[in-house]
């Protein structure tokens, strides 16, 4: 048996028929009684019936050009009958809901591949997002949230204003070929370590300056530095760490919470370790500014010689795990250096220098 009671609409007046739903191999037949008690008899072509999704425990179905008549019919048997009779009919194999409510296999699928979509997100698309923004972060705030970071990380180290001062009469004399405002912090600490903070700063702990012996080394660990700064490196590299917290931030617009979200994750900072790209885009600049102020590139090298002795020093781990130092990388300093043809010493960077050495006597 295929007939079914139902709800019937004409679509033409707000009047509702109890109506006998009759399922033919090709048509349905709606069979109602009117206001006049007139029977009705309405056909259906199969072609022509759409079913309304979105619907668990009420099959809707309509036809007809606008304004459409529809159906309404909570018999599940109704489900069961269509299945059996018309398998093949469009109307019948396009309705979603019908397919989940049978199919486990594709409900399967479709969670799969929705936990596959969150998955890409999190781990490619929103990292991707978070670089960009703060690739076209404007300058000033960028140095804004720089300082807000320099600020809560300072205090953890002691100052050392000498050094400081003459290390930035140093950066004075050289051309960094950036728009950033450098400024140095020495800082005493027992260990061989550098880093660079978004907008400018640069900290430097007064042990690996004790070990350079002359200016081309200091103004390579600088250039280098510059060059993350310049490149927006430690930016990157926080906004993909914290992508998630920093979306929410900027959908918002609460930029002063992204400071603050910065300032309280800033010893990110200390720990972060560049690529192989981003240190050769560093190692590149580097080169580039020394050759710009016609300093020699064997203080490049030098400076990864005096690394690469030095990592049997646990100490000195901590500067080649941020910046991982590969026999490639010195390699490329050493033929960027054969093969510099100017070089001009530098008497005022030569003094400032010998400032900076002389305190370690």
């Amino acid at each position: 048996m295929y007939h079914f009671n139902i709800l019937y609409f004409d679509g033409k007046l707000s009047v509702t028929h109890q109506a006998i739903l009759h399922l033919k191999p090709d048509h349905w037949i709606i069979q109602f009684t009117d206001q006049d008690s007139i029977e009705q008899i309405v056909r259906w072509e199969i072609d022509g019936i759409e079913r309304d999704l979105g619907f668990n425990s009420l099959y809707i179905f309509r036809y007809g050009d606008f304004p459409k008549q529809t159906i309404e019919c909570k018999d599940e048997n109704l489900l069961v009958a269509l299945k059996e009779l018309y398998p093949g009919k469009p109307f019948f194999s396009k309705q979603i809901n019908f397919l989940l409510s049978q199919n486990t296999t594709i409900i399967t699928g479709l969670a799969c591949a929705l936990v596959g979509f969150i998955a890409l997100a999190y781990f490619y698309i929103l990292p991707w997002f978070a670089e960009t923004v703060a690739e076209n972060i404007p300058v000033s705030i960028e140095t804004q949230m720089g300082e807000t970071m320099y600020d809560n990380i300072i205090t953890q180290y002691h100052k050392n204003d000498s050094l400081t001062r003459s290390v930035n009469d140093f950066v004075k004399e050289i051309n960094f070929k950036t728009d950033y405002p450098v400024e140095v912090t020495v800082v005493k600490e027992d260990q061989m370590n550098a880093f660079a903070l978004p907008g400018g700063h640069i900290v430097v702990f007064d042990k690996l300056l004790s070990k350079m012996k002359t200016k081309e080394e200091l103004a390579a660990l600088l250039a280098h530095e510059v060059a993350h700064v310049h490149y927006r490196h430690s930016l990157k590299s926080i906004f993909r760490s914290l992508s998630g917290y920093l979306l929410i931030s900027l959908i918002f617009n609460d930029v002063n919470g992204i400071a603050a979200v910065l300032a309280d994750n800033s010893n990110m900072l200390l720990n972060l370790s560049y690529s192989r790209k981003l240190e050769q885009d560093a190692d590149e600049k580097a080169v580039e500014i020394l050759q710009v102020n016609n300093l020699s590139l064997k203080g490049f090298a030098d400076l990864f010689t005096l690394l690469k002795s030095e990592s049997n020093d646990s100490k000195t781990l901590n500067l080649l795990s941020t910046h991982p130092l590969t026999d490639n990388r010195i390699k490329y300093a050493k033929d960027a250096a054969f093969h510099q043809r100017v070089v001009r010493n530098n008497d005022k960077l030569e003094e400032k220098w010998r400032e900076i050495a002389d305190q370690f006597k």
